[in-house]
């Protein structure tokens, strides 16, 4: 067998031997080597409740501090069930993590026990982080793509270099680009909160905006296309209707690739660093 080969071969060996599970322990932390330290690499998170927090640094290794959320008990007597039946546990925590070519997954399935992770990555890691119940998503110091699937909960990236992706319903999101990635498009979606970004100052780019309870900010000297009537025929009938596009597009530093910004209870900012 030769060497190449040889070398693959273990990585995914090592990837299935390092899976890690955790069952009824409340909090810990788990230190996830990579296959090639100093490469680049990938960390997907997926909870189905929690909250995830996200930290580049200058690591050779993935650390991820896990806690269990405390579940919320009424009644005068805690430790008691209606009908008089002592309580000795509930859910525990049902979290796994394994680790191949670089690519690190930490995923759980539990909707009913929720799960706060801290996890520290080298700078240079893509990021595709999701969370739906009860959470927030957020990641600072990071070199790469960075995709955000929020819920019920607000987004927050700081000193990102490379571009994004985030998308929530019930939050909003704030994105601090230091540098972005050339030539590539954007979007930013959520229903109910703002959309707030800031770019560099010579970030050059086009905007798709829109916001239906809201109002829109800008620190660029946005220069601001004119909304075009679009006609639309039946073709069974010969009648038309004319609409008039409810997106405001814009450019700065003379345009670039889309950023598309959506919102609908809520303002959309685009801020100059």
């Amino acid at each position: 067998m030769k060497t190449q080969t040889v070398k693959k071969y273990l990585m995914v060996v090592l990837g299935l031997i390092l899976g890690i599970s955790s069952y009824g322990q409340e909090s810990g932390e788990w230190r996830i080597p990579l296959s090639n330290p100093g490469q680049k690499g990938i960390l997907v998170v997926d909870l189905r409740s929690g909250s995830v927090n996200v930290t580049g640094g200058a690591l050779s290794e993935v650390v991820v501090s896990y806690s269990l959320r405390e579940k919320k008990i009424t009644g005068k007597d805690k430790n008691q069930t209606s009908d008089g039946l002592n309580r000795i546990g509930g859910a525990s925590l049902d979290l796994e993590a394994s680790e191949n070519n670089n690519t690190v997954k930490i995923e759980s399935n539990s909707w009913s026990q929720g799960v706060d992770l801290n996890i520290q990555v080298p700078k240079n890691f893509d990021l595709h982080l999701e969370t739906y119940n009860n959470g927030d998503l957020s990641a600072k110091n990071i070199i790469g793509e960075v995709e955000a699937d929020n819920y019920n909960g607000k987004i927050t990236l700081e000193n990102i270099s490379g571009s994004v992706v985030a998308d929530t319903y019930n939050g909003g999101i704030v994105v601090t680009f230091d540098q972005v990635k050339p030539d590539t498009p954007m979007a930013f979606s959520t229903y109910n909160g703002n959309v707030d970004l800031t770019f560099p100052s010579d970030y050059r780019a086009s905007f798709k905006m829109k916001t239906k309870m809201g109002e829109i900010f800008e620190g660029f000297d946005m220069k601001i296309e004119e909304a075009k009537p679009k006609t639309e025929t039946k073709k069974e009938s010969g009648v038309y209707k004319v609409k008039i596009d409810d997106w405001i597009r814009g450019s700065i530093n003379g345009g670039g690739p889309e950023i598309s910004m959506k919102t609908t209870n809520g303002d959309i900012y685009v801020r100059k660093k």
